[in-house]
């Protein structure tokens, strides 16, 4: 078995990248530059060049706001590139393991969302990944599609993730503003890369949630590290509307692990224990 993992430098890639090596487990990982998943004919020599059994599309655009600008660009990785990437997994008789977002969902449900529920995302981003996962679900042989959220952990392309931010603008200004009203599952990438595994270990297919456990809104969070990290901390309570003015972002976009649980595989752990071992591994605490 070879595993291609696209996007190897991004905080998920980074994470899969460092499990296969411990594992000893056969893959290859590209990346920008060398490696844009939009140029067909560097995709095509890439499958050709490396012949992987499995891929790991870790490939997206993910600022949220730039979608909303740049939507054209985000909608070339997220969505069209996947028509080629689809193409040739079917041709060559490969699996495509395709990494989605919670962010697919409008939000105004108010328990978990399900793998079967119908998506209705209501921004750029969402609905570019909305694009991708039907290109996916109409036409690739064999797939699983795992949707995650609130991803954060090291990458090789340096990129601060969202639990660093917090920490880094907290220390610098002793202050910091935090959305309220936006309830999600926070989920290490460390956890889900080794949930991924036990996914293409178990020849798992369609539609998979897997973020942590439980959820929270941003304000919990932010405190709940402040608390591990022995913070003294204000925290300015502020309304979605208020905190992000362009861009419409869903209220409640929990993602349920049912498949997981059904079948007894579900690794992922509790969200504060999640962060928490992040802060250990980084030795922030």
């Amino acid at each position: 078995m070879k595993i291609l993992v696209l996007g190897s430098k991004g905080q998920l890639g980074t994470a899969l990248s460092k499990l296969f090596l411990k594992e000893n487990i056969k893959f290859k990982g590209v990346d920008l530059p060398e490696f844009n998943i939009i140029d067909n004919n560097v995709l095509t020599s890439t499958l050709e060049k490396i012949k992987p059994d499995i891929i790991i599309n870790a490939c997206a655009f993910t600022d949220v706001y730039r979608a909303e600008t740049e939507f054209d660009l985000a909608m070339k990785i997220n969505g069209i590139s996947l028509k080629s990437l689809v193409y040739l997994c079917n041709k060559k008789d490969i699996f495509l393991c395709h990494i989605s977002t919670d962010y697919v969902f409008d939000g105004y449900k108010i328990k978990p969302y399900l793998e079967e529920d119908k998506t209705n995302p209501i921004n750029c981003y969402g609905l570019t990944k909305d694009v991708g996962e039907k290109i996916i679900q109409n036409y690739c042989q064999h797939f699983a599609l795992v949707r995650t959220a609130a991803l954060y952990g090291d990458s090789k392309n340096m990129t601060e993730n969202i639990v660093d931010k917090i920490i880094t603008s907290a220390r610098r200004n002793k202050s910091i503003i935090m959305v309220e009203d936006e309830c999600t599952s926070p989920t290490y990438t460390n956890d889900l890369a080794y949930q991924i595994y036990l996914i293409i270990k178990n020849d798992l297919q369609g539609i998979i949630h897997s973020t942590s456990e439980d959820e929270c809104n941003w304000v919990e969070f932010g405190k709940y590290i402040f608390q591990l990290l022995k913070l003294n901390v204000e925290i300015e309570n502020v309304k979605s509307r208020n905190f992000s003015k362009s861009i419409k972002k869903p209220f409640y976009s929990v993602l349920e692990n049912a498949r997981l649980k059904s079948l007894k595989i579900n690794i992922m752990p509790h969200w504060k224990q999640a962060v928490k071992k992040y802060l250990v591994d980084k030795e922030y605490i």
